[in-house]
């Protein structure tokens, strides 16, 4: 099957760690604000500049991932989780225009932090399509019937560019 790994990339100068949607709301939209004004041609920030819509989208497809994840067995520990990717995403370099990224063996995730959508889930909700989550057993058991990882995202994301990861725990932490 190779190696597989989750990739998260993040702005140049920022913290990774950092996610705006762990903000109380005031707060998050004062920072969208800064960013998307500091950053006004980068395409990663482009969404906090039509933030009072990007918001409460972002809101929902978290809710409903995570809602779906506990209900496959899930236990994540935060309500909103960071963004990663299965291996690497071209698509998604250079939204964020780097090199910058952090990357973590996925066998060192534990499965009851860890859910997967084929495809962004908060695209997927705006659009008015129902993401599929999965369970990080139910992303090995397709990825071993396809043989391969390239082969199981070619048959399964159709237009979408990646396997959206949703990592619902910081890893190392308690």
């Amino acid at each position: 099957m190779g190696r597989l790994y989750i990739t998260h990339y993040y702005f140049p100068g920022t913290d990774p760690w950092k996610n705006i949607m762990n903000l109380p709301e005031e707060e998050a939209f004062r920072v969208a604000e800064k960013l998307a004004s500091e950053h006004p041609d980068t395409t990663s920030f482009g969404r906090f500049a039509d933030f009072k819509n990007y918001y409460p989208d972002r809101n929902r497809a978290d809710e409903f991932v995570r809602d779906a994840f506990i209900k496959l067995g899930g236990r994540p520990k935060l309500l909103h989780p960071y963004s990663f990717v299965i291996n690497e995403c071209e698509y998604l370099r250079q939204w964020f225009d780097t090199n910058d990224k952090i990357v973590f063996d996925l066998e060192d995730i534990p499965e009851d932090q860890v859910s997967f959508t084929l495809g962004d889930s908060c695209a997927l909700l705006i659009h008015g399509q129902v993401p599929t989550v999965l369970t990080k057993a139910m992303l090995l058991e397709g990825i071993s019937a396809c043989g391969s990882v390239e082969k199981y995202c070619q048959e399964s994301l159709g237009k979408y560019a990646y396997v959206e990861v949703q990592l619902w725990d910081k890893p190392g932490e308690d």
